[in-house]
């Protein structure tokens, strides 16, 4: 932007000394100079103060990991991959054959302490047991009820259900593997539909004037040219470098694919992208303007606009 801007400049003092005939000395030539030095660090100062403009933005999506809480063999898998599928649909199937088993035995131990318990209740109404045996029975009865509520949560579980609506991004199961062993990966990452989400990360420069409902506008990499009206929803108010976080958890950082120490701010696109191919986790550059020296805003748009450009240009053979 700064050399777009001298350039600028350095024609308007061409076309002053040329057209309207302004005597080229030491003293018109040394103002032109320092003039346009000291104009250009303003503009470029207060425009970045001003109407701030980050090149690291990017489009943030929710995954789901999921895993079996289930205990043994996977005997059928019902999706496949980068398919819709809606809440509570299987998506994977658990052997169910030892927990069916194992709720059977404790169901027929339930039922039979039930009617020990029917048959006690009896005897106690003649006294012809001590209160001891029906407070016995009573717990008996109690512990085994919980223990087929656990069964029939177990079997259950062996039938691994879509958490919301959305699909399996990428699917580790096949027909044959342990699932509920180890819990240290997911055995399918799951993509909601929940709406993604835009996050841009500002200096801290500038960030006061950065206000939730102001204009914005986005640029992308993989579309040239085009650039997309926006308003500011939401300015984070932690950053994850400041987290103290006892072993084990941690908050959700952007700035482990941002750079650290800038302020996430959240982005809304109002324009309509149905019309273009944008994969969530794009990267994209977004500008604010602020109520501030409104003019320089608008010069701001301009260069948005001529940067949207800069995007057509694209050597891969140079990295190799």
């Amino acid at each position: 932007m700064d050399m777009l801007m001298m350039m600028t400049y350095a024609a308007l003092a061409i076309v002053a000394f040329k057209v309207f005939r302004v005597p080229v000395t030491k003293w018109t030539v040394t103002t032109t100079a320092l003039g346009g030095v000291f104009l250009m660090a303003w503009i470029y100062i207060a425009m970045a103060f001003f109407h701030p403009y980050t090149p690291y933005a990017q489009t943030y999506f929710r995954t789901i990991p999921i895993s079996s809480q289930a205990k043994g063999k996977v005997v059928e898998v019902f999706v496949k991959t980068n398919r819709p599928v809606k809440k509570g649909e299987p998506l994977f199937q658990v052997d169910p054959v030892p927990f069916q088993a194992t709720l059977n035995k404790l169901t027929a131990r339930y039922k039979l302490s039930k009617r020990r318990l029917q048959e006690t209740q009896q005897l106690i109404k003649h006294h012809a047991i001590r209160v001891y045996e029906l407070e016995r029975h009573q717990s008996e009865l109690a512990s085994l009820t919980a223990q087929v509520a656990s069964a029939k949560f177990d079997l259950d579980s062996t039938t691994v259900r879509a958490p919301a609506d959305g699909h399996v991004a990428q699917n580790r199961v096949q027909v044959g593997v342990t699932a509920g062993a180890f819990r240290i990966g997911s055995l399918m990452t799951f993509v909601s539909d929940e709406e993604p989400f835009f996050i841009a990360a500002f200096k801290p420069n500038a960030i006061q004037n950065v206000k939730v409902g102001a204009e914005a506008e986005v640029i992308f990499t993989s579309i040239p040219g085009k650039t997309f009206k926006a308003k500011v929803v939401k300015l984070w108010d932690e950053i994850a470098e400041g987290e103290v976080f006892p072993k084990g958890t941690e908050m959700i950082s952007f700035s482990k694919k941002l750079p650290p120490g800038r302020i996430p701010v959240q982005v809304e696109i109002l324009d309509d992208l149905s019309a273009y191919y944008i994969p969530s986790g794009s990267a994209a550059g977004v500008c604010v303007y602020s109520e501030h020296l409104k003019f320089l805003g608008e010069l701001r748009r301009i260069f948005l606009h001529l940067f949207s450009w800069q995007n057509v240009i694209s050597f891969d053979e140079a990295e190799k």
